[in-house]
C-alpha cells in the first residue's frame, strides 16, 4: 500500500511513501511529469529512496540550493 504525500510546494513534484520490503523498509518515490510524451501515454521521471538515502540526498540538495555543491571531479 502506498500513501500520497503532499506535492512539493511551488512545483509539480509529487511524493509517495511506500513499503519497500523487509530489506528497504519505508521508502519514498519522488515523481514529476517527464519532459517528453508519446501519443496516448503519460510518462513520469521518478526516483525511489530509502529513508537513509533520502536524508543523504537531502543534504546534497541543500548544499546545491546554497550554491555550495561539491564537484566530484574538479579536473573534468
Amino acid at each position: 500500500m502506498s500513501t500520497d504525500l503532499r506535492t512539493v510546494p511551488g512545483t509539480n513534484i509529487k511524493q509517495t511513501r511506500f513499503y519497500g520490503g523487509d530489506d528497504r523498509g519505508v521508502c519514498i518515490q519522488v515523481s514529476k511529469a517527464a519532459d517528453y510524451t508519446a501519443q496516448h501515454s503519460n510518462f513520469f521521471d521518478y526516483i525511489q529512496l530509502t529513508r537513509v538515502q533520502a536524508g543523504l540526498v537531502a543534504e546534497e540538495l541543500l548544499l546545491f540550493a546554497a550554491e555550495q555543491e561539491v564537484v566530484e571531479n574538479e579536473d573534468e
